[in-house]
């Protein structure tokens, strides 16, 4: 198979407290960006507008964490449910407040498309997307095509294909210091009844194979892969993962400089952690619904 995409683009959560989720992920850890507002297209022969959510970020080397919310409620009620298409957040939150978003992340995003209809895979097309950012001379557009797919398609997640036009103001080296010593999210974990079904249908959309071990699948892109369990098997492979609703995103694993030093900030912090194996896994109840992996990058 041809690999279009070899690394999750990033991933995240969705709150309805914008504030209380980046408090969480700051006793783990992580800094965060300033405030930023997405802007997407409402009218095909339309400049993006604001549609009043907004979102904070994590910034990795490779990818990042992304905590939504809808910061500008009036706003929000303007915009239909079909300008807002995959980034309409009342979907998700109807189901519960955690990890909903997945992202995979191409340099070729209309060749991934193309290839797509070929197959026959129903897309929701290549469109625009934008949203300011603090840089060294001052806020600048963030740009970026993203391809998302039917809800129907996928019930689990916000799940899409995403392409940076302009990484260099994602990834400033100024946003890549984490208390923790994250480097990367380089694997997130699905839940659902039918694990080969959603493993096959990542690895059609990536272009990479699923390969099983015992009761997890797994979709290998290279910079980060995933991993799909029925929730029989949950507990065991992931301890303190909670399965918000069934299928659902439950955990994702974030690599380390030091996993010695996260497990020390962690106890400093008083924030309860599991380790198992090479692996320390912070519970849901800390993670604002989502398990958290870390692991020696």
């Amino acid at each position: 198979m041809t690999a279009d995409a070899n690394v999750l683009h990033h991933v995240g959560l969705i709150g309805r407290d914008l504030d209380a989720v980046i408090g969480q992920y700051e006793d783990l850890g992580f800094s965060f960006t300033p405030l930023t507002v997405p802007q997407i297209k409402l009218r095909p022969d339309g400049e993006p507008e604001l549609i009043g959510a907004g979102n904070r970020t994590a910034v990795f080397t490779h990818n990042y964490l992304e905590v939504l919310a809808i910061v500008d409620p009036s706003r929000w009620a303007e915009v239909t449910p079909e300008q807002k298409g995959p980034y309409n957040l009342d979907r998700p939150l109807s189901r519960y407040e955690g990890l909903h978003v997945m992202h995979f992340g191409t340099d070729d995003i209309e060749s991934v498309h193309e290839r797509l209809v070929a197959e026959g895979v129903p897309t929701r097309g290549v469109h625009p997307y934008q949203r300011m950012v603090d840089t060294d001379e001052g806020p600048k557009p963030m740009r970026a095509l993203a391809m998302g797919f039917p809800p129907e398609a996928n019930p689990e997640a916000l799940v899409q294909m995403a392409q940076h036009l302009t990484p260099e103001r994602i990834f400033q080296e100024r946003y890549q210091h984490h208390a923790n010593g994250a480097v990367d999210v380089v694997e997130i974990t699905v839940c659902g009844d039918d694990p080969q079904r959603y493993a096959a249908l990542y690895a059609k959309y990536t272009g990479h194979d699923c390969t099983r071990a015992g009761d997890v699948w797994t979709v290998d892109l290279g910079l980060s892969r995933v991993r799909v369990v029925s929730p029989d098997a949950l507990p065991a492979l992931v301890p303190g993962a909670k399965l918000p609703a069934v299928p659902s995103l439950v955990n994702f694993t974030v690599a380390v400089t030091s996993l010695d030093t996260t497990r020390d900030l962690l106890a400093d912090r008083d924030v309860p952690f599991d380790v198992a194996g090479d692996i320390v896994v912070v519970p849901a109840s800390h993670g604002a619904g989502s398990a958290v992996s870390f692991t020696a990058a």
